[in-house]
């Protein structure tokens, strides 16, 4: 498997060699002469700085998304009434294009961490609790039945029950939402902003930095891949059934 993954990994780099000597303009560097590049400790500070904001945003946007997506998701999967309450808003707002609502955000939070990670909250949002609150629907009805016959209150079953049959789906929505954040993150920091990776980039490609433009991007893909083998290897950890 690692093995796999690793020569996945050089077979993207050998094309990206290919493609820069078959274009050959100064917007495509080599991977090569990116490394050098990221191998200077101003840039590679720079790189690590900005890096390390932009994922303390999207792991806080998260954590304050899926909160509140558990409680209601788990609620609306098990009670009908509450259900019909929560899900029609839910479905009324979840189409509405968030990024739209920037502008808005940043007057009310600010410029500063406050407005990406409630956009990137609000979005991903959506995301948790749709998936959480379908897997919830999905267990056998005869499971609680049963759990109550021995004797099992509904605080009880949440942890031998609903947590255990959806958990393998969060860790999947996860992954989603993961890549879903980044990616909004990376919009909401080229706008008004003066940090983070989304930032860095773009301030690169103004400067016409491609390098470091390019670092940039790679850094990001890195740092994406292994939050996405972080959450693989949880998964395992936490769902061996």
């Amino acid at each position: 498997m690692i093995k796999r993954k690793i020569l996945s990994l050089v077979i993207l780099f050998v094309l990206w060699t290919l493609l820069s000597f078959y274009v050959d303009q100064p917007f495509l560097p080599t991977p090569a002469k990116v490394f050098l590049l990221m191998g200077q400790s101003d840039i590679l500070g720079g790189l690590m700085a900005n890096l390390g904001i932009s994922l303390l945003r999207v792991v806080a946007a998260l954590v304050f998304a899926f909160i509140p997506a558990l409680i209601l998701g788990i609620g609306s999967g098990t009670n009908k009434a509450m259900d019909n309450l929560v899900s029609p808003t839910m479905y009324i707002l979840f189409p509405v294009p968030k990024i739209a609502l920037l502008p808005l955000v940043i007057l009310f939070f600010g410029l500063g961490n406050g407005s990406k990670i409630f956009l990137v909250a609000l979005i991903v949002f959506f995301q948790f609790y749709l998936n959480i609150r379908d897997g919830v629907m999905e267990i056998d009805p005869h499971f609680y039945d049963s759990f109550r016959s021995l004797g099992g209150t509904f605080t009880e079953s949440l942890g031998h029950i609903i947590i255990p049959a959806i958990l393998p789906r969060v860790f999947s929505i996860l992954r989603l939402t993961m890549g879903t954040g980044i990616a909004v993150l990376f919009l909401s920091e080229t706008y008004a902003s003066r940090s983070g990776i989304g930032w860095y980039i773009m301030d690169a490609w103004s400067r016409l930095a491609y390098g470091e433009m390019y670092a940039g991007i790679l850094v990001l893909g890195i740092a994406g891949f292994l939050l996405i083998e972080s959450v693989n290897l949880a998964e395992k950890l936490a769902c061996p059934y």
